[in-house]
């Protein structure tokens, strides 16, 4: 049985995972790591390892990293997300920050509005009524919600 602060952190940042992955398995993965470096972050781990493992002549070679647990000293490995490979240079801190200020329940806070951007300026921000930066108010209830909360599509769907 998990603990109930546990469960709390995996239900906030639940929506993130979501967005980042499909499959259970990917979202596991992308969990354990993200919680592992923002352990580092935070000071509860240690990164001792990141290399690539597995046969290189058969093109089974993986990331991996070896985390070691500062409090008990036990080491843990663990896959890099498959997900995370090919992300645009940037974003990938921008998915760490985005965790670490859900895991953290910060409710006084707001997504990083570049990785709001990375997640919705196609989809919804291109076309919302609400884009320009006379809008900033509007935008600014968006990052808070870290989703497209006052998204309306606008009658010039190409944009400013």
């Amino acid at each position: 049985m998990t603990y109930r602060a546990t469960h709390d952190v995996v239900r906030r940042v639940m929506p993130l995972l979501d967005r980042l992955a499909t499959r259970t398995i990917d979202k596991a993965r992308l969990l354990q790591y993200f919680a592992a470096m923002a352990g580092v972050d935070w000071g509860v781990h240690e990164l001792l390892d990141d290399r690539l493992a597995g046969e290189p002549a058969a093109g089974a070679t993986q990331r991996q990293l070896t985390f070691r647990d500062r409090a008990t000293g036990i080491q843990h490995v663990l896959r890099y997300p498959a997900t995370l490979a090919g992300l645009p240079p940037g974003i990938e801190d921008l998915l760490l920050a985005e965790y670490k200020r859900l895991a953290a329940d910060q409710p006084l806070s707001r997504m990083d509005e570049r990785l709001f951007a990375y997640f919705f300026r196609e989809s919804h921000c291109a076309h919302c009524r609400w884009r320009g930066p006379g809008q900033r108010q509007i935008h600014l209830e968006c990052w808070f919600a870290g989703y497209p909360v006052n998204f309306e599509r606008g009658d010039d769907p190409a944009g400013d």
